[in-house]
């Protein structure tokens, strides 16, 4: 799949709104973190291309991804496993070797997402901005309800920080974790 040109402006755009935005400031001389978070229950290889053109694109737009601590969060039957991966290593496309164990093609237990934003507020408060690519459309996203069994889990989770440095990418569309927190409430 990987992503267009449009699409890695609009991931530009948005991660510098991410990084800027005055309820994500940086702890004083604290190195910047990030994670790529990814939905192993669909094609391993689409979502190693996605997040190598994000990582390229990232690097490519400003020197702050040049030295920049980088987490790999892979989410996939019912288990959530997170390697901290040096994004040169994502580029050589070696972020997916040796994730057999947790790559089920319709695993027996579904990836709920107030699951990740728990394990996120716990194990991941010091990344600054968040990118979790899906293997699906946005309209087939929604569809699945976000993925949320328990709505009110999910907006506690969300809060306070993780729905400020949350940035979800479909095949389709790029919705903050912000936006996101407002379904919830609206639905």
């Amino acid at each position: 799949m990987g992503l267009t040109q449009l699409q890695r402006l609009e991931l530009n755009k948005r991660t510098d709104k991410i990084l800027h935005a005055p309820s994500n400031a940086p702890a004083g001389g604290q190195q910047l973190e990030i994670a790529f978070a990814a939905d192993l229950s669909g094609s391993i290889d689409e979502l190693n291309q996605s997040i190598k053109d994000a990582v390229t694109s990232l690097k490519s737009h400003d020197r702050i991804f040049q030295n920049v601590r980088s987490n790999l969060v892979y989410w996939g039957n019912g288990k959530i496993v997170l390697r901290v991966t040096p994004m040169s290593f994502i580029q050589m496309g070696k972020a997916f070797e040796g994730i057999g164990e947790l790559y089920v093609e319709n695993g027996d237990k579904p990836p709920y997402f107030e699951d990740l934003c728990e394990y996120f507020k716990l194990y991941g408060a010091r990344c600054r901005c968040i990118f979790l690519f899906l293997n699906e459309t946005y309209e087939e996203f929604e569809q699945q309800q976000f993925r949320v069994k328990d709505t009110e889990k999910a907006k506690e989770n969300l809060n306070p920080f993780l729905k400020h440095r949350l940035l979800i990418i479909t095949k389709d569309k790029m919705v903050t974790g912000s936006e996101l927190f407002m379904k919830l409430i609206t639905n």
